[in-house]
């Protein structure tokens, strides 16, 4: 391993141990001069690193937007297995360490602060997928509307599978995750061809948006957003 690397991965084993003593203790009831001390710096130094309590449960997410920006930025795959592998990457991640991912559930439910601070960071991945896709498929505006529109879906899914498998960690659900994450890319993308270039009779592809609740069904997402984007003959 690379000592970026090494030091990636001193700071997201650091970070988790915090997350589960904020989890042990409670919220409110840990100070940032007891995390300060279990992370062996000072208080001045906790705030100059971390920002604040709620930033802190958020930031081992600095590492995996890093080890994803770094992924899409290396990868020669195609933009829809690109994209397939980026989002799984990030769903791997929440599944790899089962306990941080439950304990930081359980702080969200503490501190409305720390919901808040949770859709930002999901707003921070968004905006990666978002620019690295602008950056290949061009910046024409139909491709700009088709890196918002799937950006902006692909996150919502993921957020709703990863809804899923906290409310039972038991589920097998990182295939099936798969298989809607590659409908769903399927679907945006349908208008191009291997270059990136549109091929839409109609002009070019339109991106549909689509926020994902926790019982959503998936296909039915799918299915609106596929029709949306059919070629139909004039």
């Amino acid at each position: 391993m690379s000592e970026r690397g090494t030091a990636l991965e001193s700071r997201l084993h650091l970070v988790t141990s915090l997350i589960h003593l904020l989890n042990e203790r409670g919220w409110d009831a840990t100070t940032v001069d007891e995390l300060a001390r279990v992370a062996g710096i000072s208080r001045a130094t906790f705030f100059r690193v971390y920002g604040s309590k709620e930033d802190l449960v958020f930031a081992d997410h600095a590492v995996m937007l890093e080890r994803l920006d770094a992924f899409l930025a290396e990868t020669d795959h195609d933009v829809a297995s690109a994209m397939r592998e980026g989002l799984m990457l990030v769903f791997r991640y929440h599944l790899e360490d089962k306990e941080r991912t439950l304990a930081r559930h359980r702080l969200l439910k503490q501190s409305v602060q720390l919901r808040n601070r949770e859709l930002l960071t999901s707003h921070r991945y968004e905006r990666l997928f978002r620019r690295w896709l602008q950056t290949r498929l061009g910046d024409e505006g139909v491709h700009d509307s088709v890196a918002v529109g799937l950006a902006g879906a692909a996150v919502a899914l993921h957020n709703s599978y990863l809804r899923r498998w906290l409310l039972n960690p038991s589920l097998e659900i990182l295939e099936q995750f798969q298989n809607e994450a590659k409908k769903l890319i399927r679907v945006f993308l349908s208008g191009y061809n291997v270059d990136g270039i549109v091929t839409d009779r109609t002009g070019g592809p339109v991106a549909v948006v689509t926020i994902l609740g926790e019982i959503s069904d998936t296909e039915e997402v799918c299915d609106a957003v596929r029709g949306a984007l059919t070629v139909r003959s004039p």
